[in-house]
């Protein structure tokens, strides 16, 4: 490959980049669809909301266990992809595992990349 082609290679992947990132923020896609983050936040509601929103037993248990501050899940900001895929599906204290018929990587990994969004995203997605 020449030199040329491998600049434009790389600017290629420059944009296409920004365009994601830009896409993630802004909660959609090219085609209209809701990002990784946004079908995160539905799925989260929907799947984990009942015991890890205000009031869930997640949430006390939580607060019990480390304190307020770490209590609800979509406000912090110590979580990593990995830690939530592992405690999802192998459970942690009363929280059961969960199979992947009940929730499915994809769904898992949007999941995960809610409770994990970067900080300028963070307060708008309540």
């Amino acid at each position: 490959m020449s030199a040329r082609a491998t600049i434009l290679a790389g600017a290629l992947t420059l944009v296409f980049s920004a365009s994601m990132a830009r896409a993630a923020r802004t909660g959609a896609t090219r085609s209209g669809e809701p990002s990784s983050i946004e079908k995160g936040k539905t799925l989260f509601h929907s799947k984990c909301g009942y015991c890890h929103l205000a009031g869930g037993t997640g949430t006390i248990m939580l607060g019990f266990r480390l304190g307020k501050d770490k209590a609800l899940l979509e406000n912090r900001t110590d979580l990593t992809t990995t830690y939530i895929e592992h405690v999802a599906r192998s459970g942690i204290g009363s929280m059961p595992r969960l199979t992947r018929i009940e929730v499915p990587d994809s769904e898992l990994r949007s999941i995960a990349a809610y409770l994990t969004r970067p900080a300028a995203d963070r307060d708008t997605a309540k």
